[in-house]
């Protein structure tokens, strides 16, 4: 991608109302843009952003078997009442009627609409276990909305459902998607804690929610500084101030949610007689589970921990970019510095490497360096009047200050140190 034609500019300050370093930085970085209170849209650099998401993602979990699907967010009232859903839930359930007056949600999640969906595939064990995966946005009329991306009334949710024929099935399939949820988080570098959380409106017998320790958190966590159990403060006893697990001590965090795991029994099956014939052909109930990342919120946290004074700071995973290759043309070799910099594009491109290039004229460096800092690329590139007459060009990744030169011959070989 040429810089010149990127959709969107860099901002020097950030918005008024902006508290929350993602919402400073990816505002600045052109990554997105409000719509309303609560509601962005994602500009190129953001979208690509949520797609590298997405595909770290989508990666894991079709590792374990994941099936991707796509299901509506307009839903008929009926399958949530159904469920008794369309009335536990508050003000948060987007209520909405059609035109002659039927009854309809803009779904927050997607429980009774998969168990609607399988209720009518699923029949003998034969069809058990599955796994069935989403890419969806949710809609939740969020009283105040806050924190740029980590508090939206609109967002997008990965969201993934099992059918398993008994709890013990239930069982493995959990701990698939749980330690599925942990190798993603790693994939981003982001240390994320699961802990024992409330199962609330979705209901079940058990539930954890992945916290990312961090400061700038809405949640609170309690952790035991000895076997590293953790629970979610909401859910532990007053008082209490040591593990009960090992006895030692514990300690008061904030975090970030940034996923939510749930067994759910047979919470929704039965609303729905989403039931199997087993081999003794006897009639039992579906057990399902739940499973959920927020991919905006995901993309929010990783610059609340990836940033400094001049921008962001991407793991080389989800950043928009692998390379940022900057020309900075001079004043005696500008043709002979144009001609090298387009061809080093272009070997870029042909080994696959993904890469914009500032090919602006209109920028002097200092602005084209504090754009590559504020976008935050993980490898930077220069090439200059002065790194031509080497036959090189200058490296610089965005996590660290030391700055070097390679061969320009070496681009082949890109892969290698990006």
């Amino acid at each position: 991608m040429r810089q010149s034609q990127l959709f969107g500019k860099t901002l020097r300050e950030a918005p008024k109302d902006a508290v929350a370093a993602n919402h400073i930085w990816l505002v600045r970085g052109s990554f997105i843009d409000q719509l309303m209170s609560g509601i962005y849209s994602f500009r190129p650099l953001g979208f690509r952003v949520i797609e590298n998401i997405k595909r770290v993602i989508r990666e894991e979990l079709e590792k374990i078997g994941a099936q991707e699907v796509s299901m509506s967010i307009l839903h008929p009232a009926d399958i949530w009442e159904k469920t008794g859903r369309f009335h536990e839930i508050g003000k948060e359930l987007w209520k909405i009627k059609s035109r002659h007056g039927e009854d309809m949600v803009l779904s927050m999640t997607h429980e009774e609409a998969i168990a609607e969906m399988a209720s009518n595939f699923i029949h003998t064990y034969n069809d058990l276990p599955r796994l069935l995966n989403q890419f969806q946005i949710k809609i939740r009329d969020e009283e105040r909305p806050r924190g740029g991306l980590l508090r939206l009334r609109e967002f997008i949710m990965q969201d993934a459902y099992s059918f398993d024929r008994n709890e013990k099935e239930l069982g493995a399939t959990y701990k698939k998607v749980f330690d599925a949820y942990l190798k993603i988080f790693k994939r981003f570098d982001l240390k994320v804690i699961p802990v024992e959380a409330s199962s609330g409106v979705m209901g079940g017998s058990e539930s954890h929610e992945f916290m990312l320790p961090c400061d700038t958190g809405e949640d609170k966590i309690a952790l035991c500084k000895k076997c590293n159990w953790a629970i979610n403060i909401e859910i532990l006893k007053a008082g209490v101030k040591t593990c009960s697990k090992c006895g030692a001590e514990i300690e008061e965090r904030r975090a970030i949610e940034l996923g939510h795991t749930f067994k759910l029994g047979v919470k929704y099956s039965k609303p729905f007689d989403m039931s199997f014939e087993d081999k003794d052909n006897k009639k039992k109930f579906i057990i399902m589970g739940s499973y959920g990342i927020g991919i905006d919120r995901l993309m929010a946290a990783i610059v609340e921990i990836y940033h400094d004074d001049r921008g962001i700071i991407w793991p080389k995973e989800a950043a928009p970019f692998k390379v940022h290759l900057i020309e900075l043309l001079g004043k005696e070799k500008k043709v002979a510095v144009k001609k090298a910099a387009e061809k080093i594009y272009k070997t870029l491109l042909d080994k696959g490497v993904e890469v914009l290039y500032d090919d602006r004229d209109d920028k002097s460096a200092g602005e084209k360096f504090a754009d590559a800092d504020l976008i935050g690329i993980p490898t930077r590139l220069v090439i200059s009047e002065k790194t031509l007459s080497k036959n090189s060009l200058e490296i610089k990744q965005r996590n660290s200050n030391e700055v070097s030169l390679i061969e320009i011959s070496k681009i082949k070989n890109a892969q290698s140190f990006i």
